[in-house]
């Protein structure tokens, strides 16, 4: 049974899924969701949506290392389109499509190292 009490530790116990995790993994997929809906005309309010979202996803992000003392890659390509959504409140439009991009990035990155780790002999 998998239990939901927590936030992430720096020793984790595999039966529990952390609050800060589930939190981080819902603001990533919702963003690339809300990030389509951005690009259309009609749905003006997702630009909004899509840019609280990552600066939850953001959050979440630096909370989880800062919790677990682990600075990685991963971890600072989901806080990197924050910047992107900085620079398009500022003015520049192509703002959010850069954070947009970036969102995939991760995402991307994300996938790939859940490949590699289930490669290994020990994943």
């Amino acid at each position: 049974m998998i239990r939901i009490f927590t936030l992430t530790q720096a020793d984790p116990d595999p039966k529990t899924i952390p609050w800060d995790v589930i939190i981080h993994s819902a603001a990533g997929i919702l963003c690339l969701i809300l990030g389509v809906l951005m690009f259309a005309d009609q749905f003006g309010w997702a630009l909004h949506a899509f840019s609280g979202m990552m600066i939850l996803s953001f959050a979440s992000a630096l909370v989880i290392s800062i919790k677990t003392q682990s600075w990685v890659t991963g971890h600072y390509l989901a806080m990197l389109p924050v910047i992107g959504i900085a620079v398009g409140y500022a003015g520049f439009d192509w703002g959010f499509g850069l954070s947009y991009a970036l969102i995939w990035l991760a995402f991307i990155h994300f996938i790939w190292r859940g490949y590699q780790l289930g490669q290994t002999p020990s994943g």
